[in-house]
Formats: structure tokens, sequence, C-alpha cells
């Protein structure tokens, strides 16, 4: 359950950022805010889907790049990208600066669980590189917890997450 109050800060592997704006809890579940920095070079989860949720960035600074539609385009501040349910995404700064982006998803559902969960796995050590084969079986195993409010849009994706996190279950790696 998201515990996280409006201004706490968490951080994820690759020095990301993600101040909470407007908690699910303020909101009853409808919405969750947060604010994302993300760092020169920083990329964002492998594409994915939310079924049940509508999900918005706005550009608060810098240039975010976002993959949509099969395609990826530039986002400028000020400018804001809609992603409906069910449609494949994901972003990344492939811009020389910081970015400094809104994220909004209508309704919550366990977004903001999810974000906490890479934070404690950041914190704790348990993920310091996106190439360690244990930080990748721990990011498996949060990643397959999500289903199915978060879905990778690879199958080849999905197949692998899963026997990572089938393995981290019988080395019995835990999730903070």
């Amino acid at each position: 359950m998201a515990t996280a109050k409006a201004g706490e800060t968490l951080t994820i592997v690759g020095g990301a950022e993600i101040v909470v704006r407007t908690p699910a809890a303020e909101t009853g579940g409808q919405r969750v805010e947060l604010e994302f920095t993300l760092p020169p070079g920083s990329s964002g989860p492998p594409a994915h889907v939310h079924p049940e949720q509508e999900e918005e960035w706005h550009v608060l600074a810098g240039t975010f790049s976002v993959y949509l539609d099969g395609e990826w385009r530039d986002v400028e501040a000020g400018q804001s990208v809609s992603i409906p349910r069910g449609r494949a995404h994901t972003f990344r700064n492939s811009s020389g600066g910081s970015v400094r982006v809104r994220d909004v998803h209508v309704p919550a559902l366990d977004f903001q669980d999810y974000m906490e969960s890479l934070d404690r796995l950041t914190r704790s050590g348990k993920v310091k590189s996106l190439r360690s084969p244990s930080s990748l079986v721990y990011l498996s195993m949060v990643l397959r917890d999500q289903r199915p409010d978060q879905i990778s849009a690879s199958p080849v994706q999905r197949a692998a997450e899963s026997a990572l996190a089938f393995v981290g279950r019988l080395l019995r790696f835990r999730t903070p």
C-alpha cells in the first residue's frame, strides 16, 4: 500500500528523482500525480501498456523523448502528451540536460505502490544498475507484481520478466 505523502522524494536506479505531488490517498484513488526529474541519458521502463489507466506527461523543463504509437518524438517544456489506456509507451531523456515532467495516472490504481517499490529497491542497494543480473531479477519481480495494471508491450519481455521473477522467488529474493 502506498505510504508516501505529498512532497516526499523517491529515488530510482539511474538517478531519477520522483516527487510525490498528489498521493493516490488524497484523491481516493482517482489519480496520482508525480514529478520526475530525469538526468541526461536516463530511460524509463520497457515499453508497456496500462489497460485500465490513462497517463499524462506535462513537460515542465527540458526536452522529453516519448515513445507512443510506434515512434519516438521530442516533447518540449510547456507541452503535454496524453496516453490513452492500452497504448504502448515509454520515455527517455536523450537530451544533454535534466528533464522535469509531471506524471499523472487516472485512476491511480497501484502506480504509486510501484514507484515506492522501485525506491525501496534502490535505497536498499538491491537495485544498483540495469546491467546487474540480480537487479534485473528484482526489477522483474516488481514488474511481474504490477500485472495487470502495467504490462510490458513485448511478449518476449513479459516472458523474460516472468522467468526472472520465478528465479528470484526460487532463490528467496525479497522485495522490500
